[in-house]
């Protein structure tokens, strides 16, 4: 059996989601940066190893791959999360079942802007492990989860996201 594979651009270690292909390298978690698997990567693959925490809990939670968006300077982020008046059936599910319950795609008026900052790059995989895994003191809402919203914006244009169950999906908001 091999103990280093891709399977779906996914790179397994030991049967475990270690990283991930984008863009011709490969984004591998720091807990797996040992030597057998750079080796691997470097020598047989011949890709480059981008290190970043929270890789493998994000492939483990079912997201994860990564998703960049292109863009020039005054890179802001914002984050938009349901109103507390929002019906609670509307609460916390995929656009899937949002559409399924009868409730209309995501509108701005329904959300509140529970952040605003400036990113050096758009990100999502650094957005969930900021604002998902380790919130900062100036977050005023709670933990990023499924249908909440994110922004990107430059000087040019604005790009939303929905937090699905297993990563994001690109909305007009």
């Amino acid at each position: 059996m091999k103990n280093i594979y891709f399977r779906d651009g996914i790179l397994i270690y030991y049967g475990n989601p270690a990283g991930y292909l984008s863009e011709g390298k490969v984004v591998l978690d720091s807990i797996f940066d040992k030597e057998e698997i750079i080796a691997y990567l470097s020598g047989k693959e011949n890709l480059a190893v981008e290190i970043r925490s929270g890789v493998y809990d994000r492939l483990s939670e079912g997201g994860g791959m990564e998703v960049t968006v292109e863009a020039a300077k005054g890179r802001r982020i914002r984050i938009y999360q349901l109103k507390q008046d929002s019906p609670f059936m509307m609460r916390f599910i995929s656009l899937a079942e949002r559409e399924k319950r009868g409730f209309e795609k995501p509108q701005q008026k329904e959300y509140a802007l529970v952040y605003e900052g400036e990113v050096d790059t758009f990100s999502l995989e650094d957005v969930w492990e900021k604002f998902g895994r380790r919130m900062p003191r100036d977050f005023e809402g709670h933990a990023l989860s499924i249908s909440d919203v994110v922004e990107f914006s430059d000087e040019k244009a604005s790009r939303y996201f929905y937090v699905e169950p297993k990563g994001f999906a690109e909305i007009v908001f």
